[in-house]
């Protein structure tokens, strides 16, 4: 291995204490932990994987996941498992269907703070795990239900932990195989062709590649991400015909090189993802003093690894702003590093000893008018919003001004602290400044639940039809079965439930190509309530007789078939809210 010349002082990493990892664990759990189960499953994907959860539990079938009681597996099942353990322990509701994400983010920080103290110092690894914990991209998305986060943690755990087996020998190479092989049950084989990818080109460039596989321990580890992976997929590609050529040509051959298949974007795309979604870090940090990559191993570790993330995602054809966060927690990583350098140049390093030369400050005292920029920002959006096409603008209006109040006053106390106090309290005040937009960020989500969720008209439905049929007219709506805890009848395309339906024995029974089945069905005895899109609801009620709207929410109506007839209703009293809820139509 060549030699290492780190800037980290020697046994840098035995001054690094629990209390360390305390802080970074606490400022996780304080910034994905805010609000966590106060706003309801937005669709499609939290209420999605959050009923597949559900079915599990209620169907006992832990190996063969459901979507609406028909076969779903479009991804494998370690997210739906952690998802079912935290319901069985905290109940069926949106809090214990977040605390996993929560939790695989916090893990993710933990071991970002761990490989940065083990390869820098301890200055760095505190504020490496402060940036990841409060970056907007990896904030937001550890308060959503999806493989995303998940995916994030593990990956960035085996990256890590390799690299340590690599620089150092022991036993990373455990820690790191074993959280390959849960990675690929929480997404498929990209938790581990990444890892190949990074590690081929770094130990390239090293001139390392003669006796790498001894030195990780290649034979071994892949013998135990083997043995932690592969039984799931054997025993489904056994059991379900055609899911070998539906899984891995389908969703992810055809996905990663077809761009008609799924989400297309341009070859750039993720440049203002991450631009954004690292905010205010990404823009304080071309103000730093950056090192060569030539000094440390770990630097250049870093940035190959974030660097092949990026290549891979953006080459893929099929592009998602959640995709990109593997790249994160190394780049994280650089910006501490670079602040640093920044800020405390002198050797040795020293938690408690301060550089207020006015070139550090100078320098990081650009953060106070970025988060002063960003607070007017957000205030002139705000004030924009109502003229604006989109609706979201307009709902989260409230909470956009509350975020600018907050970036503004923010940016003044990060100015005051890098003026009086010192570089590090300049660094803490701009933590607790984003610590404070995120909160402040989850009020907008409040407001947004409106327009992202249909959980309050499902729970319409089961309160008010307990023993109806439910339809989901043209659109299959993901909540319905997780707060009704009933089945749903798609009526039109099957979209996701495609796969399963061509499995499913009694798919003639739950779905209907079209019309004429719904409206024999709504014909008969019995209490039967669609869910349909306003326009259609239009243009069918002649053909539907009397029914009852028992809820709205957002452009989905609910309504119950009615023997009693009723009032007319237009357009304006149909979207009176909860005035309406009870009123009758005659068709």
């Amino acid at each position: 291995m060549p030699r290492e010349v780190d800037i980290a002082a020697p046994g840098a990493a035995g001054r690094v204490h629990i209390a360390d990892a305390a802080i970074v664990a606490a400022l996780g759990a304080a910034v994905f932990g805010f609000h966590l189960g106060s706003y309801r499953l937005w669709e499609p994907d939290e209420a999605r994987y959050a009923e597949i959860a559900r079915e599990m539990i209620a169907l006992g079938n832990y190996l063969l996941p459901h979507l609406n009681y028909v076969l779903y597996v479009e991804k494998p099942p370690l997210l739906y498992w952690v998802t079912a353990l935290s319901m069985g322990a905290f109940g069926h509701n949106e809090l214990a269907a977040r605390i996993p994400g929560a939790l695989f983010a916090i893990a993710g920080a933990l071991a970002t703070w761990l490989f940065t103290a083990h390869t820098f110092d301890r200055r760095r690894a505190l504020l490496a795990g402060a940036i990841l914990a409060t970056a907007p991209l990896y904030a937001v998305m550890a308060q959503v239900l999806t493989t995303d986060i998940a995916l994030t943690a593990l990956m960035t755990i085996a990256l890590f932990a390799l690299y340590l087996q690599w620089r150092e020998g022991g036993r990373w190479h455990w820690i790191g195989y074993v959280a390959i092989g849960l990675g690929v049950l929480a997404k498929g084989p990209v938790a581990a062709a990444i890892p190949v990818l990074v590690f081929a080109v770094f130990l390239w460039r090293e001139r390392a590649l003669r006796g790498a596989m001894a030195q990780l321990h290649i034979v071994r580890g892949l013998i135990v991400s083997v043995a932690i992976a592969a039984p799931w997929f054997i025993y489904m590609i056994a059991k379900v015909p055609d899911f070998f050529s539906f899984y891995f040509i389908g969703e992810h051959l055809r996905r990663f090189l077809d761009s008609s298949y799924s989400h297309s974007a341009p070859l750039w795309f993720y440049i203002p993802v991450i631009a954004a979604g690292l905010l205010p870090w990404s823009v304080i940090a071309p103000f730093m003093v950056w090192r060569p990559v030539e000094s440390n191993s770990a630097r250049r570790f870093s940035v190959i690894t974030a660097l092949m993330i990026f290549a891979f995602f953006s080459i893929s054809r099929s592009k998602l702003i959640p995709y990109i966060m593997p790249a994160i927690p190394p780049l994280a990583i650089l910006i501490a590093d670079a602040i640093a350098r920044t800020a405390w140049p002198a050797q040795p390093m020293r938690l408690d000893r301060d550089d207020r030369s006015g070139n550090a400050s100078s320098r990081l005292f650009v953060a106070a008018p970025i988060l002063g920029l960003v607070g007017a920002a957000a205030i002139a959006t705000a004030i924009l919003g109502p003229h604006a096409s989109s609706p979201y603008l307009m709902v989260i209006q409230p909470a956009l001004l509350a975020l600018g109040a907050v970036a503004l006053i923010g940016g003044a106390m990060t100015a005051g602290a890098f003026r009086f106090a010192g570089v590090g309290a300049g660094l803490i005040a701009i933590v607790l400044t984003m610590t404070a937009a995120l909160w402040t960020g989850t009020y907008g989500r409040l407001e947004a639940e409106p327009l992202r969720s249909y959980a309050a008209l499902s729970q319409a439905v089961a309160e008010r039809a307990p023993d109806a049929t439910i339809l989901c007219y043209r659109r299959y709506v993901q909540a319905i079965p997780f707060y009704t805890g009933r089945r749903a009848i798609v009526v039109g395309a099957k979209t996701e439930l495609t796969f399963g339906a061509a499995h499913a024995p009694d798919a003639a029974d739950w779905f209907f190509d079209g019309e004429p089945a719904m409206l024999r069905l709504w014909r008969k005895p019995g209490p039967v309530v669609i869910v349909l899109d306003e326009r259609d609801l239009a243009r069918l009620a002649p053909k539907l007789g009397p029914y009852v709207v028992i809820g709205i929410e957002s452009h989905k109506i609910a309504i119950l078939k009615s023997a009693v007839g009723g009032q007319e209703r237009n357009d304006t009293q149909q979207r009176s809210g909860i005035q309406q809820l009870g009123a009758t139509n005659d068709g």
